[in-house]
């Protein structure tokens, strides 16, 4: 029985070695009885997969990707200094149920009109626009303007921090 104990031992080692070196059955030759039963035993050899390229869609400039009620006389002028794209969604409350989203790409400037009401502007930062869930899937940033925008007047923002800028945006949770 001693032998017996040997030979499953000796099969384990033979099938580890199939497995982590990638060598087909018929590379294994040690000579003995044992180890030619055991190649027959081993796990088949899986090729890894190359990993996914990272996708990088992007809504066209300007683009609006979201509308649910844009029937006023506001306009707001987008001016996006940075380099990364921004949805910027305009809100008169909740931002998950925004008047607008409007897609700017970095270094772009963009304007989206017929805003109503005071609204509130959110910002979407990231890579890889995903049109289906309307953000973005990697690097997410979501900030707010702290200040209300009133649709009476017209508006420019710049995306940029900037001496003597007169507006402040903080984090907000993902929306």
């Amino acid at each position: 029985m001693s032998k017996r104990s040997v030979f499953v031992v000796a099969v384990a080692v033979a099938a580890m070695a199939v497995t982590v070196a990638g060598c087909a059955s018929s590379d294994l030759s040690s000579g003995s009885a044992g180890t030619s039963k055991s190649s027959a035993l081993a796990a088949p050899v899986v090729p890894s997969m190359p990993a996914l390229p990272l996708l990088d869609r992007r809504a066209g400039n300007g683009e609006i990707v979201q509308q649910a009620g844009l029937n006023g006389a506001g306009t707001l002028r987008i001016d996006n200094g940075n380099s990364d794209d921004v949805a910027v969604v305009v809100a008169n409350g909740n931002p998950a149920s925004p008047q607008a989203t409007i897609y700017v790409r970095g270094n772009s400037k963009a304007t989206l009109s017929g805003i109503a009401g005071t609204y509130y502007v959110y910002l979407k930062t990231g890579a890889d626009w995903d049109q289906a869930t309307l953000s973005f899937t990697r690097d997410r940033q979501f900030q707010k303007f702290d200040d209300s925008f009133d649709a009476g007047s017209d508006w420019e923002i710049t995306l940029q921090p900037s001496i003597g800028g007169n507006a402040s945006t903080s984090d907000v949770p993902a929306f």
